[in-house]
């Protein structure tokens, strides 16, 4: 589309941001020319213009060179902008929180459209937050963070609009590329990862046609020990709330991803571009968990009455002969892929330009084989401390003989997610010459869109599962209790004893190891030479499908005089969903088994649930320059954000109904949008060539917040072959609330080789819980460069957050964090350099608690990794 100022810009490290620096590097072609001059300073200049000039409050962050971003993780330099907030669930960054948002309240878009995500874990569920783990840094030419909307954007965002942009042929020079190869140590996995990526841009001598291709192949080994409480219930002590199930776990994850993108561009006349770009992402992210656990909530009366009591919650205990706990092994075959595929026509002449934009993005992800076991014991002692996390029990984790199948079950499953848009866009810009007036914009956008979810279990107790060999025992899972009885037996325990390495005290940490391949090989291979056999059923409740059709319309109008520019507009968007799921009896437990007689409801009937709702979006945004370093700013706009795909499906989920006081969560179809009216107010101060303070204003009136509803339903538990009632809560719409913020940044290079960048964001959410938001976030990085040597070192801060709820239904909050990254380059030569890059230098643990910060959750030690590596470029 037609631009205000026809800048050839590359959008530096985000002002009044953060960002990564490098050292300078000056590449200068043939005389005559052009000279392209990277680098720290050339790469702010260039990012404080792109702020300044922008009509709406957009912040920027761009790569140091091809296929060089400044941090491996894309959310990681997200962090480091003001307003933003990052979760780090598996010790690098995942999702992002904007401005009084949280992670599903903001869109990310890849080069302006949607890109689909199937997230492999089986405990994430369906939603609109966006995983940076899917795209390699080496891919990105630059973040956006639009934090105030304008109308020709697309709708969908509370708290901002993330637009990952990547190189295009035409832009690059002809033969220009990047090779790069890492090795990536991780401490808690003790493992070295390789990683390997390269960009390679050609064009042709006229430059009406160009090809880029870049490739990406990453290894991580994730290991992740700590301790968990998996619920807290005060039914059988009211007042007090004491501790459910805990345990101290260990994660471990294999992760393989390749990604390739391609885009290429073909200029047909002068006025006339087409663009395609093809993206194809595959994670490999096969895992298991081990967890040591005991039923605490058995002798909640025991625990009110003897152990130590903070507030209102049992922190330490211990219980001697009437203690019962197992050992849950899960075993997951996990994996992700997402492709997007987009073709653009730009057309630009003196009258007009137009813009079509077709495209389809896809996804499908999740767990796609699991098998989890469960021995124990009864009658036997434990003690706990969750001041100084510990957990001791008698038998220990390592005594194999003591662990036996008589509290044994095996279960398993798979949970498949898909995501599926397609849309259709055009952009029609006018140029006008009516005073202040230079531009009508307007066009539409037509989005159709898709999310599933289906979730199967494996019953190894089930029907005819012994077919042939009904002489040993009546089903699979019998015969494998029976002929292994405990630990000791059939394998389970041939890997001996491992220190998982926690940080836990107490004998949880030396543990039986994990046999992986063996528990595989009985579930799905045989035992014995008696095969492997399971019934296949449907979990009704947690197969859902929601379709989505949506059409925006927009009108714009641009302006710009000698001191002040800016828009105004209004977009009118339609949604109409269908929620579907399956509406069945419950004679047959909530099953519907696939494979063979045995569990078929008497009712079964797929419904669908329709919602529709219009909003007109209006906007404005004014930019004015007081005099040549300063400029004010302001903005206003009603902005919606959709509800998450789960919260508006069908599903259902629920605990352990062999623990105390069983909680489950549920969605709602019927769930409007969130909508908020907006107001920034900004001041910026261009004092010095790469110099600058800002400080920015935000308010938001939201105008209804999620609120849970709770109501009691039964769900049978085969082990027991009984009825337990379960506490359901699900999403509703409820009484609003007012968000408002402070950002203060503040940019400074003395001209030496030295600089720093330090900002700080307040926000208030007047006592209302809004998931995702941290009232206090600060960056900090000083830098220091010359013509060889790079060395930033960083410090992230965040207050705590509420992440809603536990998939057990307690609230969920994360404790305040804080952590130290460093970073180095070296060039060797013009075209080679050496880096090295360290994360998490202090080791800081991950917190999490349930409204009171003695009642703990979990503590999680993801470690320090290091990252060593050689670039060239050419």
């Amino acid at each position: 589309m037609l631009q205000r100022n026809k800048l050839s810009l590359s959008i530096g490290v985000a002002v009044l941001s953060g960002g990564l620096f490098s050292p300078l590097v000056v590449a200068q072609e043939a005389l005559f020319e052009e000279i392209t001059v990277t680098g720290i300073r050339t790469s702010l200049q260039d990012a404080m213009s792109t702020k300044r000039n922008a009509d709406n409050i957009v912040d920027a962050i761009s790569s140091e060179d091809v296929g060089k971003f400044p941090d491996k993780n894309i959310a990681e330099s997200l962090s480091r902008m003001t307003g933003v907030a990052v979760s780090r669930e598996f010790g690098e960054g995942e999702k992002v929180s904007i401005r009084g948002a949280g992670p599903d309240y903001n869109r990310t878009t890849l080069n302006g459209q949607s890109v689909a995500t199937a997230d492999w874990f089986i405990l994430d569920n369906p939603a609109r937050s966006f995983n940076f783990t899917l795209l390699p840094s080496t891919l990105i030419s630059s973040l956006e963070v639009s934090k105030s909307p304008t109308a020709s954007q697309d709708e969908g965002s509370l708290g901002g609009t993330v637009n990952v942009r990547t190189h295009r042929p035409l832009d690059l020079a002809a033969g220009e590329g990047a090779i790069a190869v890492e090795s990536i140590y991780s401490e808690t996995s003790e493992e070295m990862d390789p990683s390997i990526s390269g960009q390679y841009s050609w064009k042709n001598d006229s430059e009406t046609f160009g090809v880029l291709l870049s490739a990406t192949r990453q290894d991580r080994t994730v290991q992740r020990s700590g301790f968990e409480v998996l619920s807290w219930t005060d039914e059988a002590t009211p007042g007090i709330m004491v501790p459910g199930t805990m345990g101290a776990p260990t994660f471990y994850q294999e992760r393989e991803r390749e990604t390739y993108f391609l885009s290429a561009q073909f200029r047909a006349t002068d006025q006339l571009l087409f663009t395609l770009d093809a993206l194809d992402s595959t994670m490999s992210a096969d895992n298991m968990n081990g967890n040591w656990l005991v039923f605490s909530g058995d002798n909640a009366a025991e625990h009110a009455a003897n152990g130590e009591i903070s507030g209102s919650s049992v922190v330490a205990s211990e219980i001697t002969g009437a203690g019962r706990g197992v050992v849950n092994w899960i075993n997951r075959v996990s994996s992700s892929e997402t492709q997007s595929f987009t073709l653009t026509a730009e057309y630009e002449s003196d009258v007009f330009a137009l813009d079509v934009v077709l495209g389809s993005t896809s996804a499908e992800g999740g767990t796609y084989r699991e098998t989890s076991w469960e021995y124990g014991w009864d009658g036997g002692d434990y003690a706990f401390d969750l001041n100084a996390p510990s957990l001791s029990t008698n038998p220990a984790p390592s005594d194999a003989e003591a662990y036996t199948s008589t509290a044994g079950w095996i279960w398993g499953g798979e949970k498949p997610t898909t995501d599926e848009e397609n849309y259709f866009q055009v952009d029609l810009e006018l140029p006008v010459d009516a005073g202040a007036f230079t531009a009508i914009k307007t066009g539409i956008k037509v989005r159709n869109a898709e999310r599933t979810q289906d979730r199967i279990v494996y019953s190894w107790h089930g029907a005819d599962t012994m077919a042939g060999n009904e002489d040993l025992a009546d089903t699979y899972l019998d015969y494998i209790l029976a002929s292994c009885p405990t630990l000791a037996s059939c394998g389970l325990n041939s890997g001996g004893t491992i220190n998982i390495d926690s940080p836990v005290g107490g004998n949880a940490t030396e543990v039986i190891e994990q046999m992986r391949e063996v528990m595989e090989e009985i579930a799905f291979g045989g035992l014995n030479g008696v095969s492997a056999d399971y019934a296949i059923s449907r979990e009704l409740a947690n197969n859902w499908e929601v379709e989505e059709d949506i059409f925006a319309v927009y009108l714009q109008a641009d302006f710009e005089s000698e001191s002040f520019r800016g828009n105004f507009g209004v977009r009118y968007v339609t949604t109409d969903q269908a929620s579907s799921g399956w509406r069945f009896s419950d004679d047959s437990w909530g099953f519907d088994t696939l494979d063979r007689e045995w569990l078929a409801p008497s009712e079964l009937e797929w419904v669908t649930v329709d919602n529709k709702y219009s909003e007109f979006l209006p906007s404005v945004n004014l930019a004015y320059d007081l005099n040549e370093d300063m400029v004010l700013r302001a903005s206003a706009a009603r902005v919606m954000a959709r509800q998450n795909w789960n919260q508006i499906s069908p599903f259902e989920t629920y605990g352990a109904l062999n623990a105390p006081d069983p909680k489950g969560q549920a969605g709602n179809p019927e769930l409007k949008p969130f909508i908020a009216n907006q107001l920034d107010f900004g001041y910026e101060w261009y004092y010095g060539d790469v110099s600058a303070f800002s400080a920015t204003l935000f308010f938001k009136d939201n105008q209804s917040y999620l609120v849970q509803e709770t109501y009691t339903d039964a769900r049978y538990y085969e082990a027991d072959d009984v009825w337990v009632d379960v506490d359901f809560s699900r999403p509703a719409n409820g009484i609003g609330g007012a968000v408002s913020g402070l950002e203060l940044a503040i940019l400074h290079d003395f001209d030496n080789g030295f600089g720093f960048q330090a900002n700080y964001t307040y926000t208030d959410t007047n006592d209302d819980v809004v998931v995702g938001i941290s009232e206090n976030m600060a960056n900090l990085m000083g830098y220091f460069e010359n013509d060889t040597f790079g060395a930033r070192l960083m410090y992230n801060y965040r207050s705590e957050w509420s992440k809603g709820f536990h998939w057990n239904g307690n609230p969920l909050s994360n404790d305040a964090y804080g952590q130290w990254d460093a970073s180095f380059s070296y060039n060797i030569t013009d075209n080679a350099q050496l880096t090295f890059e360290a994360v998490n230098l202090t080791d800081e643990q991950i917190i999490e608690y349930s409204e009171d910060e003695d009642r703990l959750m979990s503590l999680y030690e993801n470690g320090r990794r290091f990252a060593i590596g050689a670039r060239y470029t050419f």
